[in-house]
């Protein structure tokens, strides 16, 4: 497995770090002829052996693995819509990234926008997302700003255009 072979999934409304992805879909791209369902089970399997899946939750990791998959494939994916915004915020933990996680969590709560926010401070993971200048904002998987800090009232601009 590849040292840098970790990916987040949005399971659910749950952003989930799962490991060995991009190994087991080179490993099964050659078995996308197969009905939905085999594969599907077949990704679970392979992906619980490296990754713990809860049982509870295991028909949405089936849903978000196979969702995973054919993006891998280069298919077109309707990413599925949480009740919840995705928010990242990357940056290794500097002073301006700490910022910017203040004001968002600041303008999320007097807006009362639901949203899950995630400070990625991991180099691996904030490769990702091809971006080099932090800190930046990234909102259901769209980068707002990279490099700068944006004001409170922009920030819930975006919020609010990508809440719909």
């Amino acid at each position: 497995m590849e040292e840098n072979d970790y990916r987040l999934v949005l399971v659910g409304n749950t952003q989930v770090g799962l490991i060995g992805l991009k190994t087991i879909f080179e490993e099964l791209k050659g078995q996308k002829s197969e009905p939905e369902l085999k594969l599907k089970e077949l990704l679970v399997e392979r992906v619980g052996k490296k990754n713990y899946i809860p049982s509870s939750v295991k028909g949405d990791y089936e849903k978000a693995i196979f969702r995973e998959f054919k993006k891998f494939l280069g298919e077109k994916v309707e990413e599925e819509r949480s009740e919840f915004l995705e928010v990242a915020i990357l940056g290794p933990g500097c002073y301006s990234c700490n910022k910017l996680e203040q004001d968002v969590m600041a303008v999320l709560s007097e807006s009362g926008i639901q949203a899950a926010l995630n400070h990625i401070s991991d180099p691996k993971l904030m490769t990702q997302y091809g971006i080099l200048p932090t800190p930046a904002l990234i909102i259901n998987g769209k980068v707002k700003s990279a490099g700068r800090v944006p004001s409170k009232s922009m920030i819930k601009k975006w919020l609010e255009e990508e809440k719909g």
